[in-house]
């Protein structure tokens, strides 16, 4: 009988050992990431950051006509180039992006550029952006995340806005046009009227 309650009793404690380093390493963990949200937002990275080379961003910009009176939205903005790029040439830039490091990175950067008027980086899943407001669409991805991105781009989106990938297509959905720098792809599509 001694046995048992000897047992029982360690049971009961191996139980409350395991609860207790459980609560704490989630309040610890909680607390090193800041937030529940900033936590789950983490955990939504669905593309590696790769920096696109300067000469593709200035490819990109052009390509999408991008100009004064524009609002782009850059999809996984990474550390702010084309957001400030953007900027430059006298449009309103939103960059998103999941990672709080990039986030941050870039937020300092448009500081350094001078153009914190026009751009501004927002930490968001780009799955779930409202893209209504866009003019132009750029982005450096993935091809599964491109098409996922397909159905909002076409309904949300004006026709005219203009959508601009680096490196990968939008399978059967056929660019208006494909220029290359350097080596790398830049693909063009316009949002056609509504019906065609």
């Amino acid at each position: 009988m001694r046995a048992l309650n000897r047992h029982f009793i360690y049971s009961l404690a191996a139980v409350a050992v395991m609860f207790t380093a459980s609560f704490f390493q989630h309040s610890q963990l909680s607390l090193l990431t800041g937030t529940a949200h900033a936590q789950d937002l983490e955990s939504k990275k669905i593309v590696p950051f790769v920096p696109t080379p300067q000469e593709v961003v200035d490819k990109m910009i052009e390509l999408g006509g991008v100009k004064k009176g524009d609002v782009v939205y850059d999809l996984g903005s990474g550390d702010g180039r084309i957001v400030i790029t953007a900027a430059k040439k006298g449009a309103r830039a939103v960059g998103f992006d999941v990672d709080g490091d990039l986030v941050k990175e870039s937020r300092e950067n448009i500081r350094k550029a001078g153009v914190e008027k026009l751009a501004e980086i927002k930490q968001q899943d780009i799955l779930t952006v409202d893209l209504s407001p866009a003019t132009v669409v750029t982005m450096y991805l993935l091809p599964d995340v491109n098409l996922k991105l397909k159905p909002n781009l076409l309904k949300q989106l004006k026709p005219g806005s203009r959508v601009v990938s680096h490196a990968f297509d939008m399978g059967e959905w056929k660019p208006d046009k494909v220029e290359r720098v350097n080596g790398r792809t830049i693909y063009l599509w316009t949002i056609p009227a509504k019906g065609h």
